[in-house]
């Protein structure tokens, strides 16, 4: 049995997508869902969504170390890192970009629509996938984050208290790599 199988239609899963080729490789984490026997990432303008545009395809990544999504946000992870922490990857090619525009709570935006076919699969280790739930606030956290330069005053405002509230969580529920995932986002947004 592959990761595919395991995944359910129109449920949205965290992992890292790896974009690039060469040695120019961008690697962050997103949201994305599998519809159809195709993944659906939706992408702000950014590094990631340029790079997919150059190359047509990306890999995304499955792993449940919080650590490595915080890392992958602000940049600081490379793809050995997640060769080595992954359950396994995917290979994807780009069927279709779509651009329109969101209106939410942070304002609005241009938002890509990408339609992918995963290509490849590759299983890098054998490690046991358990839901911790120091982990679950953290990615709520990076969701929230990757988004804060288009935040006003009172959505960073709110945000701060709210990685506040999430901190005393994750230091009383979570691991080493969680309490510094969390410090790593404090002193990002001070």
């Amino acid at each position: 049995m592959d990761v595919l199988d395991c995944l359910e239609e129109n449920v949205i899963y965290e992992v890292l997508v790896v974009t690039g080729s060469g040695n120019a490789h961008n690697v962050s984490p997103f949201g994305l869902r599998y519809v159809d026997k195709s993944f659906v990432l939706d992408l702000f303008p950014n590094k990631t969504l340029l790079n997919i545009k150059k190359t047509n395809s990306f890999r995304v990544y499955f792993l449940y170390d919080a650590l490595l999504f915080t890392r992958a946000l602000l940049d600081d992870v490379s793809v050995s890192q997640l060769e080595e922490s992954c359950h396994c990857s995917v290979l994807c090619d780009v069927g279709s970009m779509e651009s329109g525009m969101l209106s939410d709570t942070r304002g609005k935006n241009i938002i890509t629509r990408i339609i992918a076919k995963p290509t490849k699969i590759m299983t890098n280790n054998s490690t046991l996938p358990l839901i911790n739930r120091a982990t679950n606030h953290i990615i709520e956290l990076l969701v929230d984050f990757s988004r804060y330069e288009y935040m006003d005053a009172d959505v960073r405002s709110n945000f701060k208290e709210k990685v506040v509230m999430y901190e005393k969580i994750i230091i009383k529920t979570g691991n080493e790599k969680h309490k510094k995932a969390i410090k790593m986002i404090k002193e990002r947004i001070e």
